[in-house]
């Protein structure tokens, strides 16, 4: 089934519900408060350079330990968390184990000593999907401010990304986005799938209260041995102004590739 997403914005303690993109679609939205509460347990500050185990406590609105059977799918996993510290460089996107009921375990070694925001990516079954905000503590209090580079280019792990804008990115207006990937300078047509798709998009607005995630358009794999690329399209449309840091993220050979790119949204 062919499948196209609209660029959406999702802001601490609010949902925006997303809206199918294409002609006629008004931005009324729907604002559903969150349904969980979660809280880091763990007991000391992130340490830079260093695998940090850290545990998050999720709860129901009655203050019940939620269990990962309650959680529907999303993209094959349960609970993604969208990880990134204030000067929007160091991105990650890790996925908890549930260590007991509601208790729920991941690894994450940041590259600076800032604390780390995350956005954890949940849904109840038979519920709404919701995007909830915690803080994880760093051992240096940062305020640094983003670098505002708009860039199109991006090279990591020897494959070169491009984006290729087919227009104007305005609020409010929908632009198609074409992600295309290379290495030396030939094409890279041997994407894996990678959470159901091949190839996600996570973008980090400024203000570092907002956030969007994309997905390619044309039919998901449904395979693991299925490959995509060289070029992927996005349609988005956003909604709220300002600079947008992007980070697209594939999988080649097994491992994960992201790639950085900047926007300015006007």
């Amino acid at each position: 089934m062919l499948k196209s997403l609209l660029l959406t914005i999702f802001t601490m303690n609010m949902f925006v519900q997303p809206v199918l993109a294409g002609p006629g679609h008004g931005d009324d939205h729907d604002h559903i408060k969150p349904e969980l509460v979660i809280t880091p347990i763990t007991a000391s500050a992130l340490k830079v350079g260093e695998e940090n185990e850290v545990i998050l406590f999720i709860q129901d609105k009655q203050a019940k330990p939620v269990d990962v059977s309650q959680f529907k799918i999303a993209h094959t996993q349960p609970v993604h968390l969208l990880i990134i510290e204030p000067g929007l460089t160091d991105y990650h996107h890790e996925h908890p184990v549930q260590k007991t009921t509601g208790q729920y375990v991941f690894s994450i070694t940041p590259q600076t000593s800032c604390s780390y925001r995350v956005w954890a990516d949940v849904q109840l079954k038979g519920s709404h999907q919701h995007y909830v905000a915690i803080d994880l503590e760093g051992t240096e209090d940062c305020n640094q401010s983003t670098k505002k580079m708009v860039t199109l280019e991006a090279s990591s792990q020897g494959y070169d990304f491009n984006l290729e804008l087919e227009g104007e990115v305005k609020v409010g207006e929908a632009v198609m986005v074409n992600l295309s990937i290379s290495k030396n300078g030939q094409p890279v047509d041997f994407l894996e799938p990678v959470m159901g798709a091949f190839a996600h998009m996570v973008g980090f607005y400024e203000d570092y209260k907002s956030i969007a995630h994309i997905h390619p358009m044309g039919e998901e794999p449904t395979e693991d041995t299925k490959r995509g690329g060289p070029t992927l399209r996005f349609h988005i449309e956003p909604e709220q102004a300002g600079y947008l840091k992007l980070f697209a993220q594939v999988q080649i050979d097994g491992k994960q590739v992201f790639a950085p790119f900047g926007l300015e949204v006007r």
